[in-house]
């Protein structure tokens, strides 16, 4: 699952360049938010009190994990950061218990792209 966000990330950066999603400002703050928002509901749902109760009602807990993804969306669009990867990325986060492993390559993958799509700006064109 870990492969996947960053190769949605780099088919939008990479061959959709021009596009709003493809921004340094959408792919960064739309991972980063995914994150965070990742991160707390990982850790609320797997705290004991609360896993415990939604073990014996699954999809409750799948509906709730839902809401993480709704909840990315509405603060991507407040904050004009939409990078449908971001989504993946949320999902990720809020389906495990919270690692800061997990935490730290998604934001190593981030940078990196955004680095690389930095340097060659001037030699990219939109190939679709």
């Amino acid at each position: 699952a870990l492969a996947a966000r960053p190769g949605s990330s780099v088919l939008i950066i990479f061959v959709h360049r021009t596009t709003k999603a493809a921004t340094h400002r959408s792919l960064v703050g739309g991972h980063i938010q995914a994150l965070l928002v990742g991160s707390v509901y990982s850790l609320i749902l797997f705290s004991a009190p609360v896993s415990a109760f939604l073990e014996a009602i699954p999809p409750m807990r799948d509906m709730i994990i839902a809401t993480s993804v709704g909840i990315l969306i509405v603060i991507m669009a407040i904050r004009d950061t939409e990078h449908s990867p971001a989504a993946g990325t949320v999902l990720s986060m809020s389906t495990r218990v919270w690692d800061p492993t997990v935490f730290a390559i998604v934001v190593g993958f981030v940078v990196l792209l955004a680095v690389i799509k930095r340097m060659l700006r001037r030699y990219l064109r939109d190939l679709i």
